[in-house]
């Protein structure tokens, strides 16, 4: 089981706006999970229906707009992160990975260089658990997480789209069985058909408007996000956070082989991006020097694209993570996150709320905000 390994590469000493500074909305966050189970998978080879791991298992992280009663608590990063240590050993049927909470927040901490375990485990989000919805229909932004990773990366941006009017299905990255992701093929195909097997199992909530469906993922995330709007045409629009779908050859032989082999299958030689698509990048491709070449992803967008890079940011940067760990040890944050959740939330109010303002939030960061190209909507 490999989400150890996702978070850990998340310490860097970025800088990020305290993510506790936003929910500026009209709602509550609500956060629930929806259990489910796609039975036309087999999760765990070589066992029988009789085994509680046989059919592939799904966890779907969901925040809404929410009615929080008296009775209802907020959240604490404890209560996120700890899933992370329920699923582990869910998914693999072992209890080697209990315990793993507290480690895992301390690496955290020691990589920003900021706060201690028990300020960071303490810390109170803005989710409000298992909150009653609100009696109304939101637009639906499917979320795609990013390399082994799960919903606790960008959970602050969920509550605020949540705050907002949007209802959020977050879906980890997991792969085969035990639950590791790799840049195989196979294990994309997982993250893919866990979205499509998600959406059924949400189909009968109230407060869902399906004919509004955008689509978000960061990193790992945005490559299997592109794959499935080719194979879901309900979506209205799509974002890439810093994705993957631009490869870096050059770096890793073994990633090299695999990517190739992705980029030559079907699904992607084949893709065609007809809705309006969002790429905000880092400058982590300013660094990559030894690059032998890269993959042009824009080839596969016909329809409206636009393409920003944020300056001054890296690849963590797109993860709640430093700004987290920044705001509950108090310490100073600077405002990449504040910037890309901005632009995310805005472009989603632009198609899928009509609201138009996209180029506004685009023109209060003339310095930070760097366009590839000039078709940016209205």
């Amino acid at each position: 089981m490999k989400y150890i390994l996702y978070p850990v590469i998340l310490m860097v000493l970025s800088g990020c706006t305290a993510p506790g500074e936003r929910t500026s909305g009209s709602y509550k966050a609500g956060f629930k999970i929806v259990d489910a189970v796609d039975s036309s998978r087999v999760y765990k080879p070589g066992t029988g229906l009789s085994d509680y791991l046989h059919f592939r298992p799904l966890k779907i992280d969901i925040w809404y707009p929410a009615v929080p009663s008296p009775d209802d608590s907020l959240l604490k990063f404890r209560d996120i992160l700890g899933l992370l240590e329920s699923r582990a050993v869910y998914y693999t049927g072992s209890t080697e990975w209990k315990g793993i909470t507290g480690k895992v927040a301390q690496s955290f901490c020691e990589g920003v260089g900021c706060s201690d375990t028990t300020l960071l485990l303490d810390y109170r989000t803005r989710s409000w658990k298992d909150a009653a919805p609100v009696n109304a229909k939101f637009p639906l932004v499917i979320y795609m997480c990013a390399y082994n990773g799960m919903s606790f990366e960008n959970f602050p941006l969920f509550e605020e789209l949540a705050a907002r009017g949007f209802v959020v299905a977050s879906i980890s990255s997991i792969g085969r069985y035990p639950g590791d992701m790799t840049m195989q093929k196979e294990d994309l195909d997982e993250q893919v058909n866990d979205a499509f097997a998600s959406l059924h199992a949400i189909r009968q909530e109230s407060n869902i408007d399906f004919s509004r469906i955008g689509l978000a993922g960061y990193s790992w995330g945005s490559l299997a996000g592109a794959i499935f709007s080719e194979k879901f045409p309900e979506l209205t629009c799509i974002i890439s956070l810093d994705g993957s779908e631009f490869h870096h050859y050059g770096l890793s032989a073994g990633e090299d082989s695999d990517f190739t082999f992705i980029r030559q299958s079907p699904e992607l030689a084949g893709l065609h991006i007809r809705i309006p698509w969002l790429r905000l990048e880092s400058t982590r491709q300013d660094d990559l020097v030894k690059v032998d070449s890269i993959f042009d992803f824009t080839q596969k967008v016909t329809g409206e694209m636009q393409v920003f890079k944020i300056d001054s940011t890296s690849h963590e940067d797109f993860s709640c993570i430093p700004a987290l760990v920044k705001e509950s040890g108090n310490c100073k944050a600077g405002d990449s996150y504040r910037i890309i959740s901005d632009l995310t939330i805005s472009f989603l109010n632009n198609y899928l709320k009509g609201k138009n303002t996209f180029r506004q939030v685009v023109s209060r960061h003339p310095a930070r905000i760097v366009p590839k190209n000039q078709d940016t909507p209205e």
